[in-house]
Parts: structure tokens; C-alpha cells; sequence
């Protein structure tokens, strides 16, 4: 990314995250943002992002997160997800920490690796989303619906490279043992 955003989004069959709720993956940079803060809306960037998309009961949402959302599918003609998780590699914030996206509550960004420690070399990150999603949210979350990879620079005006593998959604040991003993 340079001095944009760079993302692949790929569309998924709505995966039950009470059932396949460990999500494994693997990611590296080279380099952090210099200016990136990610709960500030002017430098919310980060070199490595996957992003998780969710359903849910959209009337449970407020007037004002259905007014942006409907905002949002006039100006683009796309449906916003009823939630996004996303997990990033932050500058600063501590690691497990889940920082609220500036300009929606609908969105919340998990710290999933923060600092220059692992630099420039793979990293693998397992995550209970099931979990996370319930931290971040206050809710059981509904069914997956999206996952994407995202490298974002158009706020801070940097450059970075990123690179992503491996992205495996399982069942949790306890799921797998009751579907055996099925």
C-alpha cells in the first residue's frame, strides 16, 4: 500500500463461529506506520489487517448506526457488514487490546501483534474469534459472512508491504471431540 488501501475480500458461506471458532493465520512486514493510531480517524492505518465480516439482527442496531449505514449503501451501493472484526498489528496499543473504530461501533479492531519486535519475519496468530467477538462486541456474534486481508496507508500517507498466509478457520478441540463421538 502506498498511500492507499489494499485489500482482497472473499466472500464465505456463513461460517457458524460457535462451531468453527479458532482461526489460525500467518502474516509479515517489513516495517510499521510511522504516524498510525488507530483510534484517531486521520491515522487509522495498519500494515497488516484480516478482517472478519458478520450478520446479525440489524434492528437491534441504533438510529444512529442505521442511519450511517444507510449513509454508507447510498454513497456506495454496497450493505454494510452488522459487525466487523478486525485483527491488526498496532504501533503502540498492547496486544489483545480491542480499540473502537472512530467512526463506527459496528467495527472493532482486535491487537493482534504490536511493536517493532517481529519485524520481518512470519508470524502465526491463532485466535478464538468466537471469543474476541464477544469481548469487543458484548454479543454471541452471528455467522461469518467475509473474511479479507487489508493493508492500509491512506490515512498516514506511508508505504509498507505486507504479506499473508494461511488462513484456516477449525473447530475448537471440544467441537471436534463432540463431532466425533457423533
Amino acid at each position: 500500500a502506498d498511500d492507499s488501501a489494499s485489500a482482497l475480500l472473499h466472500p464465505l458461506d456463513r461460517i457458524d463461529p460457535h462451531r468453527y471458532r479458532d482461526l489460525a493465520w500467518r502474516w509479515k512486514t517489513e516495517a510499521l506506520i510511522r504516524g498510525q493510531d488507530n483510534t484517531r480517524s486521520a491515522t487509522e492505518d495498519a500494515p497488516l489487517r484480516l478482517v472478519i465480516r458478520f450478520d446479525g439482527d440489524r434492528n437491534k442496531l441504533d438510529f444512529s448506526e442505521r442511519i450511517f449505514a444507510a449513509q454508507v449503501k447510498a454513497v456506495t451501493g454496497q450493505e454494510l457488514p452488522y459487525a466487523t472484526l478486525m485483527y491488526i498489528w498496532e504501533n503502540r496499543a498492547p496486544k489483545d487490546s480491542v480499540i473502537a473504530n472512530p467512526h463506527t461501533s459496528r467495527i472493532k479492531m482486535v491487537v493482534a501483534e504490536s511493536g517493532r519486535d517481529k519485524l520481518g519475519a512470519w508470524q502465526t496468530q491463532t485466535r478464538d474469534v468466537y471469543a474476541d467477538f464477544k469481548r469487543a462486541f458484548g454479543e454471541d456474534p452471528g455467522r461469518i459472512t467475509a473474511i479479507a486481508i487489508l493493508t492500509d496507508t491512506d490515512n498516514t500517507g506511508e508505504n509498507v508491504h505486507a504479506y499473508y498466509g494461511d488462513i484456516v478457520f477449525s473447530q475448537t478441540s471440544r467441537m471436534r471431540a463432540a463431532s466425533a463421538s457423533e
